[in-house]
């Protein structure tokens, strides 16, 4: 064989021996792209189509304004986080305030007066505790209404402790312009004696960290869904600038975060869009008057029946720390598959229960005998998977 014979030999080996290792990259390649195609981890529980709830500030809370409408959530099976100060402000002089709050002579003051009314209260701790027998979460506003140096949060997360018997699972600051302990104020400033990053990370609570990137995109047109604006409920913004573990993001705008706003922001046609897109909204609002009707001191009517028109959607409707959890423990759960088979596999610490799986060919997964087929929404309920487990199923037309 002549030489150039040879090179011609060669050069059509190594033509054939490459095209065939770029067919195994592509037709791989082309598999696991059919596969997310095909198959997706639904970040809810049980087959719901989607999640939501209130995260309510303590700005101007009191138990006795609050009472009537955590009532209506309860009648209609809806869980929130609600947050509450620790200590008094330091212009509550400790609970004197009280004698200005019960004067006489002012129809309803004592209705409408009190504000930011701490746990150290003794009816506002026995209200609280109450709470979470019911099923609401408790989550700290920052330790007072106003600034608090790094031993004041430190006092506050072992008093929150000492009355639940667990540190706050959510913690949401308040008004970074002027508590000093914020993040963007002096709370991320390791020589300040408001430095309280490293506390936060070390107590483990979800954090919401007030200013940019506390809220979607004011501007997006799905403002009230935070997966749509931010495909997931975690801020980037805050881990990155301030070195926040566990931080996350709520829905909806700055302006009217009350209960005018909340029939503005979540109308029906939002709600709709939230169930239709497996939409995730984590609601900020304040729980004050505006919530209330003036009359009645409950809830007003057009608000409950908001709620009563979200209550008739296939919805999870629980508190903030139970949703943040699982998003972060289906974030350990990985999903491969080919034409026959799925494997999923739990390399996270947490065991999750009503796994859902969503098929978007409307095909089936088998197990021995069982046949698990899609709803109508194409969503699998596969059930329990522990910590460390792989679940293997067969894939069925």
């Amino acid at each position: 064989m002549s030489l150039r014979s040879k090179k011609s030999v060669w050069v059509l080996l190594f033509l054939v021996t490459t095209a065939g290792i770029w067919f195994l990259f592509s037709s791989r390649a082309l598999s696991e792209t059919s596969a997310e195609k095909e198959w997706s981890i639904s970040p809810y529980p049980n087959g719901y189509n989607f999640a939501f709830t209130i995260i309510h500030d303590a700005d101007s809370a009191y138990s006795r304004r609050l009472a009537p409408l955590l009532e209506a959530f309860d009648e209609l099976d809806f869980k929130i986080t609600v947050t509450i100060f620790t200590f008094w402000a330091d212009w509550a002089k400790n609970g004197d305030i009280w004698c200005e709050w019960n004067k006489p002579g002012v129809v309803d003051r004592e209705f409408f007066a009190p504000k930011a009314v701490p746990l150290v209260d003794e009816k506002e701790r026995k209200f609280y505790k109450q709470l979470t027998a019911r099923g609401h979460e408790i989550g700290m506003h920052t330790p007072s209404d106003t600034s608090d140096t790094r031993q004041d949060l430190i006092r506050a997360f072992v008093y929150f402790k000492q009355v639940f018997g667990y540190y706050p699972t959510v913690y949401v600051e308040h008004a970074e312009k002027t508590n000093k302990e914020a993040q963007a104020n002096e709370g991320s400033n390791p020589k300040s004696v408001y430095y309280n990053t490293d506390l936060l990370n070390q107590y483990g609570s979800w954090v919401w960290v007030d200013g940019p990137g506390a809220l979607p995109d004011g501007t997006h047109g799905q403002f009230y869904d935070i997966l749509a604006v931010n495909g997931s409920p975690f801020s980037r913004f805050a881990a990155d600038r301030y070195g926040i573990a566990k931080e996350f993001v709520r829905t909806g705008r700055w302006k009217e975060a009350n209960g005018e706003g909340f029939l503005q922001w979540y109308s029906e046609k939002n709600i709709d869009s939230l169930e239709k897109n497996r939409g995730l909204a984590l609601v900020y609002t304040h729980l004050d008057s505006q919530w209330l009707d003036p009359e009645t001191k409950k809830m007003r009517e057009s608000i409950r029946s908001r709620f009563r028109y979200l209550a008739s959607k296939d919805g999870w409707f629980v508190p903030a720390g139970r949703i943040l959890d699982r998003i972060q423990a289906i974030n350990t759960i990985e999903l491969s598959s080919d034409d026959e088979l799925m494997k999923i596999i739990n390399t996270g610490r947490q065991g999750l229960d009503g796994l859902t799986i969503i098929s978007k060919n409307d095909k089936s997964l088998c197990k021995m005998n069982e046949v698990l087929r899609p709803n109508q929404q194409g969503e699998i309920v596969v059930g329990t998977i522990e910590p460390g487990e792989t679940l293997l199923f067969k894939i069925c037309t």
